[in-house]
Order: structure tokens, then C-alpha cells, then sequence
């Protein structure tokens, strides 16, 4: 019988590299997406091929373009012959450059009309459609397999579709309203699906990080050190605020965090349509909307080291 295989959107860094990897390690042949970082990905793949002996199939795949989605997962499928685990994690944050290259950031009130469009066109295309497109062409496929084991007599096998998607869904700031909006939108998908997917055994679920030390948390955060005025990375940033009781877990989360949340969603069969928060305790009450008297405490800390 060949490997279970696993599809990985956006997974030439960050949380999808890991969690790609995190598969082979347990013996699920993958794909290895990436956008514009085929160089990414290929080391990403090659990593793969090395140390778990299990294939990694490179696809290149811009998933905010209408048909890229629904070729990725053919690919894959015409490929392997089967699909088992499809998680959607390509994803970016809604900010968009000036002519200059700098990140520009508005608060919800005082953003010009046409940023906001550009900033909204930019997270829907990707983060919302592309992912609403993967997750639908990856049910067919799996329903189809579903079928056909029915058909012949056999037990359907438990697959999975996993959105990774954001605690950002319900954790609201005033800059970045569209990447919330694009977040919170999959979860109607994720119900869905989950409907539609049960009587084949197939489950749907979210997976929500909190924040996590990534590429995507690298950039800027408009908050300086009061010693030097350095500016911090949105991951610095919140990994004071984890650090001044922000959140139970005085940490922000890692890539290897999500890929094992990842994982073992996937492998729940009794478990679908939820919507699970992996964020060490951020989103609980009186963590999120006192993050700035955290930040500031954590600051104190710091400086007492």
C-alpha cells in the first residue's frame, strides 16, 4: 500500500515548511508549495527526501490567482493517486508598500478609501479565496476516494482538510481589519465543508494560531525600544508582552508549535468543525485587550535584567 499523502499550501517557510516536514517525518508522502521561493522550497524538499526517505513533490502555486488552487490539487492528485491531509496555510498580512517599499499603516478611521481596497483585494485574493478554492477541490477529490472504497466494500478512511487560519478572527486591531475579515470568512468554509465531508469521514477543522515567530511576524511593529529606539519585529513585540502576562504561556509560539497542533488535528476522526485556538492562552479573557499594558510591563522587566 503507497504512503498517505499530505498537501501543504505555502510550505517553502515558516509554519508550513515545519509542518510539511513535520508529515514526512511520520511517513506521509507531501507536496511542497511555494509562491515566488522555489529555492525555498526545493531545500525544503530535498530536507525531506534525505532525512525521511518519503517523496516530496515540488509544485509552484500563486493561490491568488483564480485557477491555481484547483490545479494544485490536481496536480497532486494526478500525481499520487490519492490525497489523505490538506491543509491550507498560505496566507499574508494585509499591509501593502508605498513607492518606497516602506509598510504603510492606517487605523481603520483614517484610511484612505483606495488603500483600503488594495489592502482588502490583497488578503481576500490570497488568504480567504485561495484557501476557499484548495479546500473545496481537495473535499472532491477525497469524497470521490470515499466513495469508491464505499462502492467496493471497504471502510471509508478518516482524511482531513485543516484551514490555518488566525486568532485574528476574534482578536481585533485597528490596523489590520482586512486580515481579520479574511480570516474569520473561512470559517463559514470550514462549517461547511464539515458538513458536506462527514458521511464520507472526512473532517474539516481551523487551526488558529496566535503569534508566532515567522517570517511573517518579522516585519516592523511601529513599537521602538525606549532605550535605543530600535524598532521591534511584530514577534519582539509580542514576545514582551508574553513576557510582562499577557498570556499563561510567557512565550509567543514556534512553527514546531503549529505543525504538531497540525498534525495531530488532522488525525481526530471524532472531531470536525471547530475552530481551535493554539495561541498559549492569548485569546483568553483579560489577556488580548491588555496587551498593551503588558507590552509595557514586559519593557520594565527587560530592562531589569
Amino acid at each position: 500500500m503507497s504512503n498517505p499523502v499530505c498537501l501543504v499550501s505555502g510550505s517553502s517557510s515558516g509554519i508550513g515548511a515545519t509542518t510539511v516536514e513535520h508529515f514526512a517525518r511520520h511517513g506521509y508522502d507531501v507536496v511542497v508549495n511555494y509562491n515566488a521561493g522555489r529555492e525555498r522550497g526545493e531545500a525544503v524538499a530535498d530536507r525531506i527526501r534525505s532525512e525521511y526517505g518519503t517523496e516530496a513533490l515540488l509544485l509552484g502555486a500563486d493561490l491568488s490567482q483564480p485557477e491555481a488552487a484547483f490545479e494544485l490539487v490536481d496536480q497532486t492528485y494526478a500525481h499520487f493517486g490519492r490525497l489523505d491531509v490538506c491543509i491550507s496555510n498560505s496566507g499574508v498580512a494585509n499591509y501593502v508598500p508605498d513607492e518606497d517599499g516602506n509598510l504603510l499603516r492606517y487605523r481603520f478611521k483614517d484610511t484612505p478609501i483606495e488603500h483600503l481596497d488594495r489592502e482588502m483585494e490583497r488578503v481576500l485574493s490570497l488568504n480567504l479565496m485561495g484557501a476557499y478554492r484548495l479546500g473545496q477541490r481537495a473535499l472532491h477529490y477525497m469524497v470521490e476516494q470515499a466513495e469508491a472504497e464505499s462502492n467496493r466494500g471497504e471502510a471509508m478512511r478518516h482524511r482531513s482538510i485543516l484551514f490555518i487560519t488566525s486568532i485574528s478572527d476574534i482578536a481585533p486591531e485597528s490596523t489590520r481589519i482586512p486580515y481579520g475579515v479574511s480570516k474569520s470568512g473561512l470559517n463559514h468554509a470550514v462549517l461547511g465543508a464539515a458538513l458536506d465531508g462527514g458521511p464520507h469521514n472526512i473532517t474539516v477543522n481551523s487551526l488558529r494560531p496566535g503569534v508566532v515567530d515567522t517570517p511573517l511576524t518579522a516585519r516592523p511593529s511601529g513599537i521602538h525600544d525606549p532605550a535605543d529606539g530600535r524598532e521591534y519585529t511584530v514577534a519582539e513585540t509580542y514576545g514582551l508582552m508574553a513576557e510582562g502576562g499577557s498570556q499563561p504561556i510567557r512565550r509567543i509560539g514556534t512553527p514546531e508549535d503549529i505543525a504538531q497542533a497540525a498534525y495531530a488535528f488532522s488525525h481526530i476522526p471524532y472531531m470536525t468543525g471547530q475552530f481551535v485556538a493554539v495561541d498559549g492562552g492569548l485569546t483568553l479573557a483579560g489577556s488580548f485587550a491588555n496587551r498593551d499594558v503588558f507590552l509595557q510591563e514586559g519593557l520594565r522587566l527587560r530592562e531589569q535584567k
